[in-house]
């Protein structure tokens, strides 16, 4: 029996208008790459997490 129940999973989705140059694509997949937005959505999702009494004990994960 595994340790762990899964609850509830969230998709985030990111999407970006048409027409934007190539550059502006780039940009976005780069940022969306980087160590430091994947530290920062971790932070932010557990931050969340904390202010709600119920969750404090669950534990996430972050993925891709």
């Amino acid at each position: 029996m595994p340790g762990d129940v899964l609850i509830d999973q969230f998709l985030l989705t990111v999407t970006a208008p048409r027409g934007l140059p190539g550059a502006a694509y780039v940009a976005i997949r780069q940022a969306l790459d980087a160590r430091r937005f994947a530290a920062d959505l971790r932070r932010v999702v557990r931050t969340v997490l904390r202010g709600h009494p119920g969750l404090r004990r669950a534990r996430v994960a972050v993925s891709r």
